[in-house]
């Protein structure tokens, strides 16, 4: 408990501190969080019997991370249609180590799943994660304000599910998926998160209306990127996707409930 504490901590007020400082220092911390992921998310698909292609998924996911950069912070390049050139390209360079794999057998019954790995790769944890940077770089200083609430609404959903099911949990969420989850926690990282959320929202200024409708679509959606990436562990047969964080496991464990959250706070920052 102690170590999970201290890892927490120190890793809260270091990404806060990235996000408020933003520029090149939190695009390359967002960057090697990425890098990190895939590396975690390459060894889970092993896992799986088709391990997926580390150095491509880096390459297409950083390709288009710095594509997003420059869209954001130059005139000249557009950032529309990325993700479908980024599509495109994975389905292109994997097409050559499928075609030179599957190309003597007889039997195809994995080139589909071969394609799927990248694809799926690319998206998770590659353009989830872009969306940080995109809303950092947002109309300033809106898109910081939006990034530090969903930063709390997360965490706070996390550490409020976390103690109400060690205290109060008994009844089983998804038994099959995540044993240790119960409803009883679920239901106090929802709360905690959105009240914590319309808190924390209000006091930096943001339209309550808006905090309303977003702070508990914000804990549904983490809630279900944990519950997400406990499913691709439960299926790979592991208990942690890595173990670079002490008493957390991997970057994919502690940044799984922020995935599913950054891409819905980006249209919902548009409603601002």
């Amino acid at each position: 408990m102690t170590k999970r504490i201290i890892t927490g901590l120190t890793g809260a007020v270091l990404l806060l501190f990235l996000v408020i400082k933003g520029g090149l220092f939190f695009a390359v911390a967002v960057a090697i969080i990425m890098t990190a992921g895939i590396w975690e998310y390459s060894r889970l698909t092993g896992a799986y019997g088709r391990e997926a292609d580390f150095l491509l998924l880096l390459s297409l996911s950083l390709l288009y991370f710095f594509g997003r950069l420059l869209s954001l912070y130059t005139d000249w390049f557009p950032g529309e249609g990325l993700i479908g050139v980024a599509f495109l390209l994975c389905l292109l360079f994997s097409f050559f180590p499928a075609a030179q794999k599957y190309s003597r057998s007889t039997r195809r019954e994995g080139l589909l799943s071969f394609f799927t790995v990248h694809l799926f790769g690319l998206v998770y944890p590659g353009i989830l994660l872009t969306y940080a940077v995109m809303i950092r770089a947002f109309s300033p200083p809106l898109g910081t304000e939006v990034l530090l609430l969903v930063l709390a609404v997360v965490w706070l959903n996390d550490t409020g599910a976390y103690f109400s099911g060690l205290w109060l949990g008994k009844k089983k969420l998804a038994p099959t998926i995540s044993p240790g989850k119960t409803v009883e926690g679920a239901v106090g990282g929802f709360f905690s998160g959105t009240i914590g959320g319309l808190l924390f929202g209000a006091l930096i200024g943001l339209p309550f209306l808006w905090l309303l409708v977003a702070t508990p679509v914000f804990c549904i959606l983490g809630q279900l990127g944990d519950l997400f990436e406990s499913l691709l562990k439960r299926g790979a047969g592991v208990k942690d996707s890595g173990n670079i964080l002490p008493g957390h496991g991997g970057i994919l464990d502690r940044f799984d409930s922020l995935l599913f959250v950054l891409p819905i706070a980006y249209y919902f920052l548009n409603f601002l």
